[in-house]
């Protein structure tokens, strides 16, 4: 898992553009979309950005923003690169159209390994009220979701669209 917090750090922010944060709340400002953080998860900053990191540090989360006209295609590569950093042997399931909050997303999952040790990768592109598409990527050891369910249904009960 060092390798998975360490490529998060170094690879994935610099990706993608950070989420500005102000009072608990932050906002993907180009994509028009913003969340709230569950206290428990701590923001950690770096030269790249901002990150967070579950209680438990089984978990991090990053948001960031692609320019829509790039289209899901663009998204998905800017993931690929990422994820190919921090894990080997990834498996994706099939991308899934759905609204969250009733902002259209794609998800897709995926379960590889990170360090020899099972890991996980979660994706969703969001289409908010901006002419950006939001990114959320989650990484983490395979059991981080179920450890950490009540703070990512928190988290995802709290996405906005905004202008």
């Amino acid at each position: 898992m060092k390798k998975l917090f360490a490529v998060t750090v170094l690879v994935a922010l610099a990706v993608l553009s950070s989420a500005s944060a102000f009072a608990g709340t932050y906002a993907m400002q180009k994509a028009g979309i913003r969340f709230t953080l569950p206290d428990s998860w701590q923001p950690a900053d770096s030269r790249l950005g901002t990150m967070f990191v579950s209680p438990k540090g089984d978990m991090v989360a990053f948001f960031g923003e692609v320019d829509g006209e790039e289209g899901l295609d663009g998204a998905f590569a800017v993931v690929d690169e990422i994820v190919a950093e921090a894990m080997t042997d990834v498996e994706y399931e099939d991308a899934k159209e759905t609204e969250i909050n009733g902002i259209p997303a794609v998800t897709i999952d995926g379960a590889g390994k990170s360090d020899g040790e099972d890991a996980f990768v979660s994706v969703g592109v969001l289409n908010g009220k901006g002419d950006f598409l939001g990114l959320m990527v989650f990484f983490g050891e395979a059991d981080a979701p179920e450890n950490n369910e009540a703070d990512v249904q928190a988290l995802l009960g709290s996405l906005q669209a905004v202008k």
